[in-house]
């Protein structure tokens, strides 16, 4: 048995994904009545905190200077950054407030589905029938969340 991607990947993917569904978890108890946009700045805030953490031990500042400096690289950062973590975050939080946690946690896990266009058109790469129909059932799977 041989699997064709990086175990080092899936091993951080499925600490991302543990760390995203406790994130989401926390935050619809800690945000209870409180703004969802106003709890994303907090979110953000406290991950401020935390990155800068992490370069203290890291000794990261050095290589951070370095790369502020790549204008062409800040554009897309920059977009990014508004895109995922300020609206993609505020919008989940608002899913958290008005349904389960569970239903707006699948619903926004299908985010690899939305992803595959941009694979294939602006990063050229190769995604296979096994990848396209994992997604198709991942579509399948959120919409029967709508229909019980």
């Amino acid at each position: 048995f041989k699997l064709s991607r990086s175990i080092k990947g899936i091993t951080y993917a499925f600490i991302g994904a543990l760390g995203q569904s406790s994130g989401l978890v926390l935050s619809k108890i800690g945000m209870g009545s409180y703004n969802p946009f106003a709890a994303t700045q907090i979110r953000i805030i406290a991950g401020l905190i935390g990155f800068t953490v992490v370069f203290i031990f890291m000794k990261g500042w050095d290589k951070l200077k370095v790369d502020i400096k790549n204008k062409e690289a800040l554009k897309p950062l920059f977009w990014g950054s508004l895109f995922g973590p300020v609206l993609g975050v505020t919008a989940s939080l608002l899913a958290v407030r008005y349904t389960t946690t569970g239903v707006s946690s699948t619903i926004t896990s299908i985010s690899p589905v939305l992803i595959i266009p941009f694979s294939i058109y602006v990063f050229k790469e190769k995604v296979s029938p096994k990848e396209i129909f994992g997604a198709i059932i991942s579509v399948i799977g959120v919409s029967v969340l709508f229909i019980l």
